[in-house]
Formats: C-alpha cells, structure tokens, sequence
C-alpha cells in the first residue's frame, strides 16, 4: 500500500512506497559504507566469503554493513519477541525491513518489482497443503525470476 508521507528528503504530499522511503533517506543520509562505519560492526560475525558476482564489486562494503544491520536487527526482534513486547517487537521488525531494503538498494534491485514478483511466485503455489504450519509448494508453483533485476 502506498501513503501520502512526508520527511525532509520528499517533496510535502509525495506519494511514496515504504522502499522509496528507504533509498530517498539512504542517498541523502550520504549512507555509502566507509571503514570507520564497518569498523564499528566488527564484533558481530562475519560471513565466510564474499559474492563473487558482478553486482557486489561497486557496493561489497555497503552490502556488508547492510548485512551487518540485519544481523543486528534480527537479534533485537527476538530479543523484543521473547520479551514479549508488542511496541519493541513492531519497532525491530520494522527496523529488520528497513535495513533489508537497505540491502536490496546497494545491489541496485528494483525492490518494487521484486516485490511483485515474489508476490506472483507465491500465489502460484495455489492451491497448497500445509506442513507443520507452512505453506507448501503446489503442482501451479513457479520459482520468481529475478535474475534481470
């Protein structure tokens, strides 16, 4: 859904999508990784090996401290959840979205269109059974193309 928001990245009454949001804030926040801003992250785990791909070469140090964010993100959401707090649990899932679109924009992904598609993917899985709660693949299901994105 899309919802009149305004901040002061946006013109007043732009129509914008929660993505757009993301990006318009990243590029004006000037949120291109730098080695202090990784530094900062280096107690968290870090991945085993790089992406090899062509898209990780520009962005490899913001795709990294995105997934570092994540990390990060989705440590507070479960600590929120086993809390039991609704407004903090809100606050971190919200927050799991954000950096994870943040992600998304680093690799230059069109998150809209990927969005749609994945959307497509799911609801050719139609009709489906459920296997210990999760929905499972039917005989119409077809694996999302996202490879041009």
């Amino acid at each position: 859904m899309i919802l009149p928001y305004t901040n002061p990245f946006l013109k007043p009454n732009m129509r914008t999508s929660n993505s757009q949001l993301v990006k318009t804030w990243m590029q004006n926040a000037g949120q291109l990784a730098t080695p202090e801003m990784v530094e900062a992250f280096d107690d968290l785990p870090q991945k085993s090996t790089k992406l090899e791909d062509a898209f990780c070469d520009q962005n490899a140090e913001a795709q990294d401290l995105q997934i570092k964010f994540i990390e990060e993100e989705f440590y507070e959401l479960i600590h929120a959840y086993n809390n039991l707090e609704r407004s903090d649990i809100i606050k971190e899932a919200t927050d799991v979205l954000w950096v994870t679109y943040g992600l998304l924009h680093t690799m230059d992904v069109d998150v809209e269109q990927a969005f749609v598609r994945l959307y497509d993917s799911n609801v050719s899985k139609l009709p489906f059974n459920f296997i210990s709660g999760k929905v499972q693949k039917g005989a119409n299901y077809k694996k999302p193309h996202l490879d041009d994105l």
